[in-house]
This record gives C-alpha cells, sequence and structure tokens, in this order.
C-alpha cells in the first residue's frame, strides 16, 4: 500500500504616484520566485526510497515510510511551509507493530530544504522516537506527473471495493461528495463522511471521515475522525481506482488507514 500550502498574498503599493510622475518602483531582481510544495512525491535512492509524500496546495501533508528491519511500513500526517524555494514544516508517524495489533514505533520528524515547482524537491529530516534517539536523512524526491491531472467529484462518485474482504469492505461516493461504506480492515466499522476538491487542477482530494457502529477495536475507533488525501488511477490498477491514506490522533497515538479502493 503504498502519507498544508501556505497561500501566498502579493501586495502592491504605490507611492507619491501623481503629477504624471513615473510608476511605482522596479522589482526587486534578487527576490526569490514562489515555488510551491503540491504534489506527489517519491524519495529516490538510499535506504529512504519507499518514502512517499502526498502534498495538497494547502501545505497539508501524507507520509509514508519504508518498513525497517523491526516493523512495517509507517504513515503519518503534517504540514510544510514554502517561502520563495525555502521548505519547513514537520510531521509525525507510526510503523505497523511487528506482531498483530501491536503498536509500532512513533517518530517526531522535522523537515527542511528546498523545492522547484512540480520537477524537485529536497527535503533534510530530523527524527526523533519515543525513547529520544535523532535520526537525520537527507532525501531526493521525484515529482510524479499524475498530480497534474483534474480533480472532479463527477468521476470520483461511484461504488468501490477492496481487492481482499471485498465483501465486508464497501464505499460509496455520491456526486455531491458525501459517503457511506464500511470498513473491516482491522477495525470494523461504519463509515460516514465527505470528500472535497482541494484544487480542481490536481489529482488529490481531501476525506474527512467518521468511523461508528465499530464490532472490532472499537475503543480506539468508535467516534474517531480522520481526514485522508486520495489520489486516482494508480499505476498497474484498474481504472478509476483511487489510493487512500487517512490518519488522525487518537489518545495521543497516530492511528491510519492505507487502502485501495477499487470501482465495482
Amino acid at each position: 500500500m503504498a502519507a498544508r500550502w501556505l497561500t501566498v498574498v502579493l501586495m502592491a503599493s504605490c507611492a507619491g504616484c501623481g503629477g504624471g510622475g513615473g510608476g511605482g518602483a522596479p522589482a526587486n531582481p534578487r527576490a526569490p520566485t514562489q515555488q510551491s510544495a503540491g504534489g506527489l512525491w517519491f524519495a529516490v535512492g538510499g535506504g529512504s526510497s519507499a518514502t512517499t509524500l502526498m502534498i495538497a496546495e494547502t501545505g497539508e501533508l501524507k507520509v509514508t515510510t519504508p518498513p525497517t528491519s523491526s516493523y512495517g511500513p509507517g504513515f503519518g500526517h503534517g504540514a510544510v511551509t514554502v517561502s520563495g524555494s525555502r521548505v519547513e514544516g514537520s510531521f509525525e508517524t507510526r510503523a505497523i507493530g511487528s506482531a498483530p495489533g501491536s503498536a509500532g514505533t512513533e517518530l517526531d520528524c522535522t523537515v527542511s530544504g528546498t523545492v522547484s515547482t512540480r520537477a524537485s524537491l529536497q527535503l533534510t529530516t530530523v527524527c526523533v522516537d519515543t525513547a529520544g534517539a535523532s535520526t537525520t536523512a537527507s532525501l531526493s524526491f521525484m515529482y510524479d506527473a499524475r498530480y497534474d491531472t483534474d480533480s472532479s467529484l463527477a468521476e470520483l462518485a461511484g461504488n468501490y471495493t477492496l481487492s481482499i474482504n471485498n465483501a465486508t469492505n464497501t464505499l460509496n461516493i455520491n456526486g455531491d461528495g458525501t459517503l457511506f461504506g464500511m470498513y473491516s480492515n482491522g477495525p470494523r466499522c461504519t463509515l460516514n463522511g465527505t470528500v472535497s476538491i482541494i484544487h480542481p487542477d490536481f489529482n488529490l482530494y481531501r476525506f474527512d471521515v467518521l468511523f461508528s457502529n465499530c464490532t472490532v477495536l472499537a475503543s480506539r475507533y468508535e467516534g474517531a475522525k480522520m481526514t485522508g488525501f486520495a489520489t486516482r488511477n494508480v499505476p498497474g490498477q484498474k481504472a478509476g481506482a483511487f489510493l487512500l491514506l487517512l490518519t488522525g490522533a487518537i489518545d495521543g497515538r497516530v492511528e491510519f488507514a492505507s487502502v485501495l479502493y477499487e470501482p465495482v
């Protein structure tokens, strides 16, 4: 399976522009061009090559990290801001435990680096685990042009299931963005919520989901609210399939659901 954006407001003013005089002062030639980190990004090279980022035009992000010798892959959420080409932000993740139902390692990470819009992203991450141990990594990310596809609630609307346990995993998305489903992939709960368009020019959807009527893991998931990002037309999958990563904080711990939904 194969995890929030600074809006720049430009303000201009003109002082002493009366009496037929000249215009305002010329632009500062040294001012950096404002970049965007929005996109689907895949780390290349090194031990973190399976790290992926889904970054919205709002700066909100979802992250997936590769498995280690002790734990499975990690999933999490965070945010970045951009000034010129400089990126700053943070995220937190939790990995899948080595035994069913066990809690994996948790990390709090800060990120800094540079971005070239829809081209390249260079980040240094500093992650601290619950024991206080710190790990620093330098990551180079490749941009996935699938992000350039338009998003549309009309195209997303439909009935979906998972490739596994498809009889007990269902999802219906209406044309107005409301959703209803049954989720039985760890927790067993009813799903209600909404899907919204983040930016119509890009292939990233926002999900807001409420878990209820849970019969498995109810103590953790009953009444839980999660937010997620989804991207459509995953390579090698059915046309219209979408990858959804939901994350949320429950009792101070990162919980997540990363699933591939396929059209029925």
